[in-house]
């Protein structure tokens, strides 16, 4: 059996933008896990798992956990999955399907102590050419404290 690693790595390169594949979020679930949350972090990039459904063809099932402000508001899925683009990750450059996790930053807090574990799961199907890969990231609003991964499926 010939194995390869999955490819991980940071989403914080120069994404260029490449022709869309349409693709569409048929199922969803997002839930609040766990709040108060206090010290060191190991990652604030979304945590994610990507798999080839088994029950459906063209369609890939998605785990995210991620660490977000506690109070964080308005936490969704960017129902727009179709955008494309090539970014430079460790071991050179890959088109990858963007994803996009949405929230508001709590109001009135500056400084962020604490952290709520979020959980999002989602199966999505593609009808357009597939992707090696998706970016996975938060969009806050501030480019500047923007976090995100990138993710294949793991070839068997």
């Amino acid at each position: 059996m010939d194995t390869q690693q999955s490819l991980a790595g940071s989403a914080t390169g120069t994404f260029q933008a490449t022709e869309p594949s349409k693709a569409k979020i048929k199922t969803q679930s997002i839930r609040l896990l766990a709040s108060g949350l206090m010290g060191q972090l190991s990652s604030k990039e979304p945590l994610v798992s990507l798999r080839k459904s088994g029950d459906f063809q063209d369609c890939y099932d998605v785990n995210l956990h991620m660490y977000l402000p506690d109070h964080a508001r308005n936490v969704h899925l960017d129902e727009n999955i179709s955008d494309c683009g090539v970014i430079e990750i460790w071991n050179g450059p890959i088109e990858v399907r963007d994803i996009n996790i949405i929230y508001d930053n709590p109001a009135g807090h500056p400084e962020i102590y604490a952290y709520s574990l979020w959980e999002i799961k989602f199966r999505y199907c593609v009808e357009g050419r597939e992707m090696p890969a998706i970016r996975v990231r938060y969009v806050i609003g501030d480019p500047e404290t923007t976090n995100g991964t990138v993710t294949s499926v793991e070839k068997t």
